[in-house]
């Protein structure tokens, strides 16, 4: 018998998902995430309807283990998903993008162009400054949404909205990586959520890491400034990660020729817009005058919108394994401006964070409506629902953590 060529383990028990890999609903994109590892998480995270996929899932290979428990099949979380579905019935809405998600994904693109247009083509720099935000957008509300696979329905759809990271300077691989398998699933965990540690002893965003530099006291000054050098630290890491064919702790998942293609076109196509051109049009100054502020404003407004929903006095850290998987999400999450529908918009809806933690697969156009069901839970429950009334508010608090984080040590 040989070995098969796609397998995943959920709850315990190995499955043979070579034959389904072309068949998946989500897409090929999403399920060869699980290919090789423990794929527990992401099963139960994005999937609501469970006696559904349960049903799927038995009519698959099944090459050993047995069932264990998980702290993703609670009752805490069953209740969330049982409401959520009742609103999509009640409202005859489908819990992915559509016309309205696609409609302004569109514009968004459209003025992105023209952007490029006036402060690359044309060379005005205050123009370029407007462009990195531009761009720092549509990561946030066009290729987030689409590597989740909320996007559309239509994977292939998905797919090519995902590519926009590539384009943008970032890697649609890499980013599914970092996010969908390490963050997701332990946020705030000093050893499995890489946003956590990784700019560590750079940063420290985590009290369970070392004390041992002493500028750490000043890092609520230096942060932002760091979090300005984001996009330009892709050009290095993402090379380096698919070299070793890992990101961080996590191994890259069976790289296919689609994948290495976007890679390697996507880096060179963004290379293309963003050196090539303007040092062509406008000489080798161009790049410290249009591309630096554009990579620096867009950087630091795109690492600024993740980073304030995960790092406040507010939330919480390294919380036990044991821990409810969806209370997790809820404890180490933290909305801001509910009720702006420029934030919501602008931010792709992170700032509905503790709705995108808890159903990553629903479009971020939905989550002003299921805000109002999981604080309700939230309340019924007695967990704390974490929410800033301004972005002023969480950024202010974050500095704050910043601060706290130089000297906070959790055993």
């Amino acid at each position: 018998m040989t070995n098969p060529k796609h397998t995943t383990t959920i709850s315990g028990v190995t499955y043979d998902i070579s034959d389904f890999m072309r068949n998946h609903p989500g897409g090929e994109d999403l399920l060869i995430l699980a290919s090789g590892r423990d794929a527990t998480v992401m099963f139960h995270s994005y999937h609501r309807d469970m006696e559904k996929v349960k049903a799927v899932l038995k009519r698959l290979p099944v090459l050993g283990g047995t069932t264990k428990p998980n702290t993703l099949e609670t009752p805490l979380y069953s209740k969330l998903k049982q409401r959520v579905n009742k609103y999509f019935e009640e409202t005859k809405q489908s819990s992915k993008g559509g016309i309205f998600m696609w409609s302004k994904s569109l514009a968004l693109l459209v003025i992105t162009v023209i952007a490029y247009y006036f402060g690359i083509i044309l060379g005005w720099p205050i123009v370029c400054i407007f462009l990195g935000i531009l761009m720092a957008i549509n990561g946030l509300a066009i290729q987030h949404d689409a590597n989740h696979g909320s996007f559309s329905k239509y994977p292939t759809l998905n797919r090519v909205a995902g590519w926009v990271d590539d384009v943008i300077g970032g890697s649609s691989l890499m980013w599914r990586h970092q996010h969908v398998i390490m963050h997701h699933a332990y946020p705030n965990h000093h050893t499995l959520d890489g946003d956590s540690f990784s700019n560590y002893p750079i940063m420290r965003l985590n009290p369970k890491l070392p004390i041992n530099q002493w500028y750490l006291r000043y890092q609520y000054i230096y942060g932002p400034f760091i979090y300005s050098f984001l996009g330009i630290s892709y050009y290095f890491t993402d090379c380096i990660n698919l070299l070793h064919k890992n990101y961080l702790h996590v191994k890259l998942q069976p790289l296919r020729p689609i994948d290495t293609i976007v890679f390697v076109l996507g880096k060179m196509l963004h290379f293309l817009l963003f050196v090539i051109v303007p040092v062509y049009l406008h000489g080798w100054s161009s790049l410290w005058k249009l591309v630096l502020p554009l990579q620096l404003v867009g950087s630091d407004f795109l690492a600024s919108c993740f980073a304030v929903s995960h790092n406040t006095k507010e939330i919480e850290y390294n919380l036990n394994e044991d821990t409810d998987w969806a209370e997790l999400q809820i404890r180490t999450s933290a909305n801001w401006s509910v009720h702006s529908t420029f934030w919501w918009l602008v931010s792709g809806g992170l700032n509905f964070q503790i709705e995108h933690h808890l159903f990553p697969g629903v479009c971020h156009v939905h989550y002003p409506a299921l805000s109002k069901i999981v604080s309700q839970v939230c309340s019924e429950e007695g967990i704390p629902y974490t929410a800033y009334p301004t972005f002023f508010a969480i950024y202010s608090d974050h500095l704050s953590l910043l601060k706290k984080m130089a000297t906070w040590k959790q055993e």
